[in-house]
């Protein structure tokens, strides 16, 4: 019977060394270890999806501050419309530059114009005064001898044409004094009379 009860020793030994193994304290420290790290991952895990699910909000509400933001806030073509505009302008002053270049080149050959009427007229009046200078030279010599000829001192700044011959020889004075719309044959022939 030995033999009979030897197989089932072995079984039972069999048995025994299984039940120490699982009963072994190591490895219901390992599961509770494990179970404890299933755990902790698992607020972990909640924790964290928390913290995305606000993250996803926080960036969901700054993606949409900056599409409202960034949109172009005119209507479509408004910038086109605006460069038209702008092209228009330009033209409209291009047209007006090449307007005031036309004047600007009129007003020059006008310039022109007067600086060579001004040297004319520069040169005329030389000429003038030069013959002036000896006309009035000539006038003043011929004044000088009609006075000295005819004794005759002429009185200026009243309405009238009045003045004095003087007869050297007699040392007689005679006062003249005409009427201003008395015409120049008159004149001459009172004038000679008294003389």
């Amino acid at each position: 019977m030995a033999r009979a009860a030897e197989p089932f020793s072995e079984a039972v030994h069999y048995i025994k060394v299984v039940y120490q193994e699982y009963c072994k304290r190591n490895d219901l420290d390992t599961c509770d270890a494990i179970e404890q790290e299933i755990s902790d991952l698992v607020h972990m895990c909640s924790t964290t999806e928390a913290e995305v699910r606000q993250t996803i909000k926080d960036l969901s509400k700054q993606v949409h501050d900056l599409e409202t933001v960034a949109s172009y806030p005119h209507r479509d073509g408004l910038h086109a419309d605006r460069v038209a505009a702008l092209q228009r302008q330009i033209d409209v002053a291009k047209r007006a530059i090449e307007d005031m270049d036309v004047q600007a080149r009129t007003a020059e050959q006008q310039c022109e114009e007067v600086d060579a009427r001004l040297r004319c007229a520069t040169a005329a009046a030389r000429e003038a005064a030069a013959a002036s200078s000896s006309i009035g030279a000539n006038l003043k010599s011929q004044l000088a001898m009609y006075k000295h000829i005819t004794s005759t001192t002429w009185w200026p700044g009243k309405p009238t044409i009045s003045g004095t011959v003087s007869d050297t020889k007699t040392g007689d004075i005679r006062v003249f004094d005409f009427d201003q719309n008395i015409s120049q044959f008159e004149l001459i022939n009172k004038l000679w009379d008294l003389l």
